[in-house]
């Protein structure tokens, strides 16, 4: 079981539906997506700012899992935690739990990398210290 530490509340809207009436399989990587640039914003990193300096995170791949269908009007929360795997790599495990059932939607396993000039390099000391500290404050 992953200790979830970090949440985003977010409702389906209608254009993300197809037409079964469900939520669009490419439309979870943006709520997932959108969660995980909250939680690096709630531990004090900014992407813009690491850009600007040369240092880029990227996904390097992405596993989903859908349980459940989204459907119109369904509010959900995304729940993110985060590891360190050996010196360049994060693993995001993130999940989409519906509130009206606290049914398990979607589960997602991120890996990001970071990256200069297109090259993979050790995370900046920041952002490892940012994930240290969050780990520790929960």
């Amino acid at each position: 079981m992953t200790d979830f530490k970090f949440e985003e509340s977010l409702a389906v809207r209608d254009y993300e539906l197809d037409v079964q009436g469900v939520v669009n399989n490419a439309v979870y990587q943006n709520y997932f997506e959108h969660a995980r640039h909250q939680f690096l914003k709630k531990i004090g990193l900014n992407f813009v700012d690491l850009h600007q300096r040369g240092f880029d995170a990227v996904v390097h791949k992405i596993e989903i899992q859908y349980k459940r269908p989204l459907l119109a009007n369904d509010e959900f929360v995304v729940k993110v935690a985060v590891e360190q795997q050996g010196a360049v790599r994060f693993i995001f495990h993130q999940q989409i739990e519906r509130k009206s059932d606290k049914a398990i939607t979607t589960i997602a396993k991120v890996t990001a990398v970071f990256m200069t000039g297109g090259r993979p390099i050790r995370p900046p000391k920041e952002v490892t210290d940012a994930v240290i500290a969050w780990q520790g404050s929960m």
